[in-house]
């Protein structure tokens, strides 16, 4: 087996230098490619790894194209797709292949990730249902950590991903009319739906998971309408419109209880108004039927 490794980069290169520099420390065989996409950073770096290919996209495409970009580009049977705040915290290269080696259902696995104050963060979460939005991401959390602790289905993020080159000859690369939210769950259910298995390799890894900035009203936004159209895509919404009417009862609700007492559990204004926002303009999103185009943006 060959392996390849990809990083993604972005106005980020001191946290994918130091992701290059322990991928290269704790590979205890030799990786056969290692490529970083710069997707036309605003800041200057320079790359000083011999080991590792540079390229630099013309114009900022974002991550879902980004990541593409590099998977056509690595030729290996294997690919480890690291976030620029992810590396390894021990040897892999070896234990990775002896996994996939071993496992030959598993077309995608991932490694247990550690935070930065060396406690176990999520490397992987049950495969989403339509539950997800019908209670709200903060009930839906609860639900995943009360109840449903065991999953049968999982899926695994990208932040520290290895994947088999047959997989992607099969179903292909990360769908792009995702607005980068929901790319891991895609391709890992479309994964599962072709046979593959989903797995957590032995491995452990660090993962900072900073996230990229925006607005709480935006990336809330933005994660209802990436999850209809994942929930949509794979035929996990039974009775739309129905599904609908709850969703929009639940956030209408919340939409009134933001306003009126709000003050009492948020101390400004300005996250009341966040708050507000993403449930007025998915209000919106569903009863005009925007969905139905699938505007994710």
């Amino acid at each position: 087996m060959k392996i390849g490794v990809l990083v993604t980069n972005y106005n980020t290169w001191a946290l994918t230098s130091q992701c290059i520099e322990n991928t290269l420390k704790f590979a205890d065989e030799a990786i056969d490619q290692v490529l970083i996409i710069d997707d036309c950073s605003t800041e200057k770096f320079e790359n000083k790894f011999d080991q590792v290919e540079l390229i630099r996209n013309s114009e900022n495409i974002g991550l879902i194209k980004s990541l593409n970009k590099g998977l056509k580009e690595i030729k290996t049977d294997l690919i480890l797709i690291l976030d620029s705040d992810a590396w390894p915290l021990e040897n892999y290269v070896k234990k990775i292949k002896e996994y996939f080696s071993n496992n030959p259902e598993i077309g995608i696995a991932t490694f247990e990730t550690l935070n930065a104050k060396g406690k176990p963060s999520p490397s992987y979460v049950a495969e989403p249902s339509v539950l997800s939005l019908l209670l709200g991401q903060q009930l839906y959390s609860l639900y995943l950590k009360k109840i449903l602790k065991n999953p049968r289905e999982i899926n695994v993020f990208t932040c520290a991903m290895v994947i088999r080159r047959e997989v992607l000859n099969e179903i292909g690369v990360f769908d792009e009319k995702y607005d980068w939210l929901e790319l891991d769950h895609d391709i890992c259910m479309r994964a599962s739906r072709k046979g593959w298995k989903i797995g957590v390799m032995p491995i452990r890894a660090f993962h900072q998971g900073s996230g990229t900035p925006q607005r709480i009203g935006q990336r809330v936004v933005r994660f209802y309408k990436n999850r209809w159209y994942l929930l949509r895509k794979f035929r996990k919404v039974k009775q739309e419109h129905l599904t609908i009417f709850f969703i929009c009862l639940r956030l209408g609700l919340e939409y009134i209880i933001v306003w009126t007492i709000g003050s009492l559990y948020y101390r400004d204004i300005d996250t009341i108004r966040e708050k507000a926002y993403s449930r007025r303009v998915m209000i919106k999103y569903f009863l005009l039927g925007e969905w139905k185009m699938g505007k994710l943006n």
